[in-house]
C-alpha cells in the first residue's frame, strides 16, 4: 500500500512539473453572438476603429459610434504566426461588404467579389504583422429603407495547410430625422447638434414674438 502510494504520488508530481503544450487558438465572434475557437498555428485578427475614441476594436454595434454615407472606415489586420516555424508566404483576403468600397491598402483589389488580396512574405516564427485598410461607405448602396445599418467585415489568411479567418462589424446611419444624408464625418456626432438646433429655434421664435 505504501508502494502505491509513493508511485501515485511521483505520477502527479511529474505530470504538475512537465511543460505543457501550448496551442494557439483562433477565436471568431459575431457581434451579440457566440465565440468559437480552434487551435491553429496561423491565426489573424480583425479589427475596426471607433471613430469617437481613434482606437481599433473587434466590433462596433448600433449603440457604439455609427458612421455616416460617405464615410471613411480605418480597419487593422494583425496576422500572427504560432508555430516553430516560418511561412514563406501568407496569403490575406479582406473580402468587403457592397456597403463598403475599398480605398488605400496593400495588394490588388477584385471590384467584382469586392476582395482585396496581397501577400506576407517570409513570416518566421512567433512574428505578428500589422497592416491597416482603409474604405468608404458608399451612398449608393445603403439600404436608406433603416435608420441604421450594420455590416460585417471578413478577413482571411492561409498559408500552407493553416488558415484562419476573423469578422468585424459596423453599423451606418442613414436617417437622422428623416434626411438620408448626415455630415461626412466618421460617426454620428450630428446627433450631438441636435440640442443646440433646438435651443437656436426657440430663441428665434422668442425674438420674433418680441418684435
Amino acid at each position: 500500500m505504501k508502494t502505491l502510494f509513493m508511485f501515485l504520488v511521483l505520477s502527479m508530481a511529474a505530470l504538475m512539473l512537465s511543460p505543457a503544450r501550448v496551442l494557439a487558438q483562433s477565436c471568431t465572434t459575431q457581434y451579440g453572438g457566440t465565440t468559437t475557437c480552434v487551435s491553429t498555428n496561423l491565426t489573424i485578427n480583425k479589427q475596426v476603429k471607433n471613430p469617437a475614441t481613434g482606437n481599433f476594436v473587434e466590433n462596433l454595434g448600433s449603440s457604439d459610434p455609427t458612421f455616416s454615407v460617405n464615410g471613411e472606415a480605418h480597419f487593422r489586420l494583425i496576422i500572427k504566426n504560432n508555430s516553430n516555424q516560418s511561412f514563406s508566404t501568407v496569403t490575406v483576403k479582406d473580402i468587403f461588404p457592397k456597403e463598403l468600397t475599398f480605398e488605400a491598402g496593400p495588394g490588388t483589389f477584385d471590384k467584382g467579389t469586392n476582395t482585396l488580396t496581397f501577400p506576407l512574405d517570409n513570416l518566421n516564427a512567433g512574428e505578428s504583422r500589422s497592416v491597416e485598410i482603409l474604405a468608404t461607405v458608399g451612398a449608393n448602396k445603403i439600404n436608406k429603407d433603416r435608420s441604421i445599418s450594420c455590416v460585417i467585415n471578413t478577413a482571411q489568411a492561409s498559408a500552407q495547410n493553416q488558415s484562419d479567418q476573423d469578422t468585424a462589424q459596423l453599423c451606418i446611419q442613414t436617417n437622422v430625422l428623416g434626411a438620408t444624408t448626415l455630415p461626412i464625418a466618421g460617426f454620428n456626432d450630428f446627433a450631438l447638434l441636435l440640442p443646440f438646433a433646438g435651443l437656436g429655434l426657440i430663441g428665434t421664435m422668442f425674438l420674433i414674438k418680441r418684435g
